[in-house]
């Protein structure tokens, strides 16, 4: 027998009788799949021409209304790399040509009231990296961030996955988020959670909300600032759908959105500065899930950065995705154009989607931001088991029929039955909202309602936002 052969079954010997190998605790804990992936969402989705029978995509949030206009437009103008987009560019934490981006869409179309500048930004691959990075340098393992429930669940996941930090959920009751009373809930929270040895290291306000889909006003914006100042905490705003706010039959004149970067706190509400961090990203306002670009904006703690910039390389932006994203914001022609456009593409579209709600007679939170609407399936739950399990076993009768809705009970909603619908579904992609519509009627029992006419009568405005005008500055 060769001295390979010998080793070859040694080897086999070997694996056959030792233990394998474990994975840390932290590793041990990640094995738990959530619903998304249960679902196989990512591996089987539905096209018309090429897997007709795959899953439709009503409950991940991603705006497919403005792909087709970004395709054309970067086939347009046809950016080019340079020397320095094949190196590590120009900064660690983004680049020149991002800082300045940023800059120019913060001052426009945030109101910044002090100008964002290179050293205020740290950037990464995507809002979830920079969360999690940001959650490292203020909070330690055991330690807790209050949230409003329902929240949106890739907070989890930026905060325990790696950190271990835990999303302290506060009960509200009504649309009693939207206003300064429920600082009251959330105090209780802070007092409830240190007794039990929770430390809390922050408030997180997602501003326009995921899932309720409403902007936060100025005062209570306020209030949160000195909510954080009293219990001497930081502040994180997530602000990725700043510029997905729009008109509807159930909202003619929305409440605007209001950024922290336009906001004076010390002057206002007597908070230090430095405790306030804004997050934001190509993903949703952009239609660009996929380009993978997020950024911190904190513009009073130096610290701060510092700390997040000592690993920020393992989180680096791709050059060819700064490049797409920050050359869009810097077009002072094509920019205001395409905002207005999705504004009007979403309106119509969510009309589109509650029309149907309404035609079933299933009721629905109004919403004017975002890319979706928490609609009520209560009725539509198994009798005589647990509600959660009720829920989902909805959700898995959905997919089961060939359409997926985002649970409730993944937002930690505190009642079962709630479930999110995305609405901003490309308009030239008819199919897909005709298909996904009719699955939902065929799961639940409903009577086949949609037909080609209705569910495209909504389009029409589509053709008409062609020649809307460009977007103003949001001056909120």
């Amino acid at each position: 027998m060769s001295a390979l052969s010998v080793s070859s079954t040694t080897a086999q010997t070997t694996r056959a009788t030792s233990a394998a190998p474990v994975l840390s605790s932290r590793g041990s804990q990640a094995l738990i799949r959530p619903p998304l992936l249960k679902c196989a969402l990512f591996e089987n989705q539905f096209c018309p021409f090429e897997n007709p029978d795959g899953l439709i995509n009503l409950g991940v949030a991603e705006n497919s209304l403005m792909t087709q206009w970004l395709i054309d437009y970067y086939e347009k103008k046809q950016f080019k790399l340079s020397y320095q987009d094949f190196t590590y560019g120009t900064a660690l934490g983004g680049s020149v040509r991002l800082f300045k981006a940023l800059n120019s869409l913060t001052t426009k179309y945030f109101n910044a009231r002090v100008p964002v500048l290179r050293e205020h930004v740290v950037a990464g691959s995507g809002c979830g990296s920079v969360i999690d990075l940001l959650v490292s340098c203020i909070a330690d393992r055991g330690d807790g961030i209050l949230v409003a429930r329902p929240f949106y669940n890739g907070f989890a996941a930026a905060f325990e996955c790696r950190n271990g930090v835990v999303p302290v959920g506060v009960e509200l009751d009504g649309r009693e988020e939207e206003g300064v009373d429920a600082l009251e809930r959330f105090k209780d929270a802070l007092v409830q959670s240190e007794a039990a040895g929770v430390k809390i290291r922050a408030v997180m306000v997602c501003n326009p909300h995921n899932p309720l889909g409403f902007c936060y006003s100025k005062d209570v914006l306020l209030a949160y600032a000195r909510f954080a100042e009293k219990y001497n905490i930081h502040l994180i705003s997530d602000e990725i759908y700043a510029l997905s706010c729009f008109e509807s039959p159930d909202s003619v004149s929305p409440r605007p959105f209001t950024s922290f970067l336009s906001l004076d706190v010390q002057a206002d509400a007597g908070c230090d500065p430095s405790r306030i961090h804004v997050i934001y990203g190509s993903s949703k306002d952009w239609s660009s899930n996929g380009l993978r670009v997020g950024a911190l904006i904190s513009q009073a703690n130096p610290a701060l950065h510092t700390a997040m910039e000592s690993s920020c390389l393992l989180m680096k932006i791709s050059s060819a995705a700064d490049l797409l994203w920050s050359n869009l914001l810097l077009d002072d022609e094509a920019l205001p154009t395409y905002i207005s456009l999705n504004r009007a593409r979403l309106s119509a579209a969510y009309t589109r989607a509650t029309n149907f709600l309404k035609t079933h007679a299933i009721p629905y939170r109004p919403s004017n931001a975002g890319h979706f609407i928490f609609i009520d399936l209560r009725r539509f739950l198994e009798q005589g088991v647990e509600p959660v399990v009720a829920e989902e076993r909805l959700a898995m009768k959905l997919a089961g029929y060939g359409v997926n809705l985002a649970r409730g009970n993944a937002y930690s909603h505190p009642e079962p039955g709630w479930f999110r619908l995305t609405f901003a579904l490309r308009a030239d992609f008819f199919e897909q909202v005709l298909a996904g519509l009719t699955r939902v009627e065929r799961a639940l029992g409903l009577s086949p309602t949609v037909s080609v006419d209705v569910v495209r009568a909504p389009f029409q405005e589509l053709q008409l936002a062609e020649t809307v005008k460009p977007a103003s500055v949001v001056m909120a």
